[in-house]
């Protein structure tokens, strides 16, 4: 749709307004988009850490670890401070803020 649009893949994106011409992004729409596994996509950011396994989240040993590794790292979460919740937060705070054109974020648990 993009490309039948405007012509391109890429167009441009003016985060405050089409009159501010100095702060311009591109986007880029060509296929296929970018992928991020959620749970590796955290975990690159946290080389020397052992995550835990995705079947052991439901327990209060993953939910520790969720919450001082965003405790650690001044990912801020609210209450309650579920394991989904501080996932959610860690994807805020280490994925979200890295896509800038479209991308994907896969295999959540």
């Amino acid at each position: 749709m993009v490309y039948h649009i405007h012509g391109s893949y890429k167009i441009p994106y003016h985060p405050n307004g089409p009159e501010e011409k100095d702060n311009v992004i591109e986007i880029d729409f060509s296929p296929p988009f970018k992928r991020i596994p959620m749970m590796k996509g955290i975990a690159d950011h946290f080389p020397d850490l052992k995550f835990p396994a995705n079947d052991t989240l439901g327990t209060p040993e993953a939910n520790k670890f969720f919450d001082k590794l965003c405790a650690d790292n001044n990912v801020e979460c609210g209450a309650p401070r579920t394991t989904a919740r501080l996932l959610d937060k860690l994807t805020g705070e280490y994925i979200e803020s890295q896509c800038k054109d479209p991308c994907y974020i896969t295999d959540t648990p």
